[in-house]
């Protein structure tokens, strides 16, 4: 195997591979609410591949559509969005890797389900406007809290407190009656002492698409008390929101007829909430030693997840173990509709801690982190055209929990060699277990064992930064990282339909290689990186997506990914400047079985692929943008964004692909202050999608065509997700 060769070789680079200083090292004091950030995110000088978004990025970027769509145009991002809008349900993608391979922090705590690894973030929308900054770290990057960062993580840092007053508001409309509302004030130094920062939030919108709109409200609070040499402070944040469900896709000839069309038209909703709580202590030791310990608690869940399992989706009665009801002398062999109703409830509660030594030549990052969570998943017939005799309304059809625990420890040190190079070394140590128990049902009643499960895992980074001068430098990184399956890797369903052993599913491995050059010399920034991923066993989707609208998937043995990625800042005169976020890569699967059913017989048959790409990669993705600012009230910006084609699944068959697809998006940002003396008013207006294009960012293949014909021809049906056409949202934001 390729991974063993190389792995040996890492080895080898072990002795000659060298990493950075932080920044933070000849600092003797640090601002103590950003000590929590030391243990996560990657400086500039790190040579961990990384951008990191500011405030003042953010709030260009952000006007409403969430998480996603603020780091759209970083390098390879693709961002997909269920109703077509970015606001409700959306998600990205990283390299390829969807976001149960990306580990999501807030304020260091982790965000993805501890069970499935999702990331939901309309649960806590309009969470930008409350963000001090966004760093996306690609490849496996630092260590992090929570799941192991396996194709990259997004660590999100909520505002600081501030000693000056403020008040701020936010109000937008826009197309497909998408409106925000958002309040927000800090309380400044109170007593020397105190302070505190809140935010209310609404955000709605009809959605592109038919019957896919979403209404949310959330808030964000925090509070700091202030000591000499230390700071006492709470967070809390969250929100509820409701939807219309729209995470099916269409073929392309409903696509062409209607292009707004959902498939989900049985008044399918959902509703989610989840309340987010974190206490943080900082102390400073002293000049050259800091610590900082983190409790938090998450409490979630769906209060409402409503969906119709119509007869012609084929599922019968076996499904739920239901014996077939008998009407004269046939046997029925479908439920006919039947409306069900889905719950979640989950606590997830944790502690993190930090220790920072800092002495003359070497900085020394240490901490733990331990979290818990408790995950009750049922599900309730609310009404069927035909039910078994005994059926009551609202009875349960499963009623299951998970539970997830997790502990891990790392240690991570920066060395100044000489005062132009550095080197780094980062190793975790990562346990989990995961035990099923299932509440047996007078309807379903299968009592599959689901075995108890527990993994460790060793991950380790190194590398090196060397500064050629003031404005340039070049960086090597090298480590390895494990993660284990999800809960639906295992059942690919929300609860078990077999006997379930841990090694059923391999845990991933990957091995990342990073290296750059980086220039950044007054406002000229410029950096290429170069990537070479090499995974083991990597969990992958086969393109279906199950009922609940997350992936099928399986291991593969071998796979990598590899490219190329751009970031430019380039003014051209004092007015106009140009930026390009770029990637370019090639992603492959050394060999995949794929099976099949035959559609000249009815058999199964399995097909083998060698050397396929691997599915939703594009191998190209180009953010060009064009800034103009004509005065310091008025500027222009304008994105190309271009995305090659995707595969829907992995067996490289154009007919089931999103062809390639670009599109223009545009801001217009008004300070009004000099006309209005009041605050400091801004108008800014947002046009997507200028040029009108019709295209689709993601897709899935088709529930049962998972087929061939007699020549071995795939005949998958693509199913895609439309993005909206021309749209608009303008936003009036007044601070005082």
């Amino acid at each position: 195997m390729y991974l063993k060769k190389w792995s040996i070789y890492a080895l080898l680079l072990a002795n000659v591979t060298y990493a950075q200083q932080d920044t933070t090292i000849n600092q003797s004091k640090q601002n103590l609410q950003e000590v929590v950030i030391t243990a996560i995110k990657a400086n500039k000088v790190m040579p961990i591949t990384q951008t990191t978004l500011t405030k003042k990025q953010i709030e260009s970027r952000y006007y409403g559509a969430d998480v996603p769509a603020v780091i759209n145009y970083t390098p390879s991002i693709n961002m997909v969005s269920d109703n077509g809008t970015g606001i409700g349900y959306s998600s990205f993608r990283l390299r390829g890797m969807e976001q149960t391979r990306i580990n999501t922090t807030i304020n260091g705590i982790p965000v993805n389900d501890a069970e499935n690894q999702g990331v939901f973030f309309n649960n806590f929308a309009d969470l930008m406007s409350s963000a001090e900054s966004v760093q996306i770290q690609r490849g496996i990057g630092t260590s992090t809290n929570g799941t192991s960062s396996f194709g990259g993580s997004i660590n999100i840092f909520t505002k600081n407190l501030t000693e000056k007053t403020s008040a701020a508001i936010n109000v937008g409309y826009g197309s497909f009656n998408s409106h925000r509302i958002t309040t927000e004030f800090q309380s400044g130094l109170l007593h020397n002492r105190v302070m505190f920062y809140g935010r209310l939030s609404n955000i709605s919108t009809d959605g592109y698409r038919q019957n896919s709109g979403s209404k949310i409200n959330s808030y964000a609070f925090s509070g700091a008390y202030k000591m000499k040499n230390a700071i006492l402070k709470f967070n809390t944040f969250g929100g509820s929101t409701q939807n219309q469900l729209s995470y099916l896709g269409v073929d392309k000839t409903t696509l062409d007829a209607n292009r707004k069309s959902n498939p989900f038209v049985n008044n399918e909703t959902d509703a989610f909430e989840q309340n987010f709580y974190q206490l943080q202590y900082t102390h400073q030791i002293s000049s050259k030693q800091s610590f900082h310990i983190s409790p938090y608690y998450v409490i979630g869940g769906a209060p409402k997840f409503q969906f119709l399992f119509p007869s012609s989706w084929g599922y019968d009665y076996a499904y739920f173990n239901m014996q077939n009801p008998i009407i004269g002398q046939d046997t029925l062999l479908y439920t006919g509709d039947m409306m069900t109703s889905y719950r979640l409830k989950q606590k997830f509660y944790g502690v993190f801690l930090n220790y920072n030594l800092k002495l003359k030549n070497t900085d020394i990052v240490t901490g733990v982190h331990a979290n818990s969570l408790h995950s009750t998943h049922l599900m309730e017939i609310n009404w069927g055209t035909i039910l078994p005799a005994g059926s009551i309304q609202n009875q349960e059809v499963y009623n299951n929990t998970g539970n997830k625990n997790e502990v891990s420890a790392f240690i991570k040190t920066s060395h100044n060699i000489t005062s132009a190079w550095s080197v780094f070394v980062d190793a975790q140590v990562r346990s989990a277990t995961f035990s099923y128990t299932e509440k047996q049902m007078a309807i379903r009643n299968f009592g599959y064992s689901v075995e108890n499960m527990n993994w460790t895992f060793m991950n380790w980074r190194l590398g090196s930064r060397y500064y050629l001068n003031n404005a340039n430098s070049v960086y090597a990184m090298i480590g390895q990282s494990y993660r284990e399956p999800t809960r639906f890797d295992y059942f690919q369903d929300d609860f078990a339909t077999r006997d379930i052993k841990q090694k059923d599913i391999n845990p991933e491995m990957v091995l990342d290689f990073e290296s750059g050059y980086e220039y950044s010399n007054r406002n000229i920034y410029a950096k290429v990186n170069a990537y070479l991923m090499l995974f083991s066993n990597q969990i992958i989707g086969l393109g279906q997506l199950n009922v609940f609208g997350y992936p099928i998937t399986t291991n593969v043995n071998e796979s990598k990914r590899m490219g190329i990625e751009t970031e430019i800042v380039l003014p051209i005169t004092k007015h106009i400047s140009l930026t390009n976020y770029s990637s370019f890569s090639n992603n492959t699967i050394k060999n995949i079985t794929q099976f099949y059913t035959t559609s000249y017989s009815g058999i199964d048959t399995s097909v083998q692929y060698s050397n396929v790409t691997l599915a939703y990669s594009p191998s190209v993705i180009i953010n060009q943008g064009i800034q103009v600012k004509l005065s310091n009230w008025f500027d222009v910006e304008l994105m190309y964004r271009y995305v090659g084609m995707q595969y829907l699944d992995n067996t490289q068959t154009k007919d089931v692909s999103i062809p390639t697809f670009n599109y223009i998006d545009g801001r217009i940002n008004v300070q009004l202050k000099n006309w209005i003396k009041v605050g400091e008013p801004v108008f800014s207006l947002r046009l997507n999608n200028i040029t009108n294009k019709h295209y689709a960012s993601s897709g899935s293949v088709g529930s049962g065509t998972n087929m061939v014909d007699n020549t071995g021809k795939n005949l998958s049906v693509p199913l895609y997700f439309p993005a909206a056409t021309l749209n608009y949202f303008a936003t009036l934001s007044w601070m005082f």
